[in-house]
């Protein structure tokens, strides 16, 4: 897969200069949202037609994580670079309760990205064991709970300096006429606030409700 451009940032001409330098020592600077967001189309409408619901939501988290520069946002030592595009590396079950990493690369136009996923992820279910994907940080590393409509959840990571965002998302589950799931991101507080955890939320919510999913 072709690495995505990246562009420097000059840290001293940068809005976030000051949370940069303020969380990006810290030993704990990771910071973690989980939420529900409202699924009532994908699971009344695009379930239906046999579309698959994981490369769906897939899709939606990341139109909406492209969108948001500070989460194609990445530092090394004191050296700050934001991707033109990240690209999706998630687990896939194998065999048993096993899993797989998977990348896949990112395309805003759904039927390409569908297919690209069915691709890696049929290629990733021949793995017969847990290996570490391609060492590069332009990933957004995702994974799916099923099983779980969870509240909260973590996510292990490489210490202080692993700036890469991680996404997580649950269980739907049926409240009267409406669906819900719940969707979970952490991510380096020297990079990204509250509020684009939230721009996430609510951008990702909305395409779910919005796009057709029509290939």
């Amino acid at each position: 897969m072709t690495l995505p451009d990246y562009t420097d940032i000059d840290v001293e001409q940068w809005t976030r200069k000051q949370p940069f330098q303020l969380f990006r020592h810290k030993s704990n600077p990771h910071f973690i949202v989980t939420a529900d967001i409202e699924v009532t189309r994908l699971m009344t409408k695009v379930k239906p037609t046999g579309i698959s619901l994981f490369n769906a939501v897939l899709y939606a988290i990341m139109v909406s994580t492209n969108t948001i520069a500070e989460f194609r946002t990445r530092f090394k030592d004191d050296r700050v670079y934001q991707y033109d595009v990240t690209d999706p590396s998630f687990t896939v079950p194998i065999h048993g309760t096993q899993f797989a990493f998977c990348e896949a690369p990112y395309s805003e136009n759904w039927s390409i990205f569908n297919q690209a996923c069915n691709a890696a992820i049929q290629q990733a279910r021949s793995q017969t064991e847990l290996s570490e994907n391609a060492a590069s940080d332009h990933w957004t590393w995702l994974t799916c709970a099923p099983w779980l409509h969870f509240t909260s959840m973590s996510h292990p990571h490489d210490g202080a300096d692993d700036c890469i965002p991680r996404i997580a998302w649950g269980k739907f589950t049926q409240r009267g006429e409406q669906w819900f799931m719940p969707l979970n991101v952490q991510a380096h507080h020297s990079l990204a606030d509250g509020y684009h955890a939230s721009q996430l939320f609510i951008k990702t919510e909305a395409i779910l409700k919005e796009h057709s999913f029509d290939d």
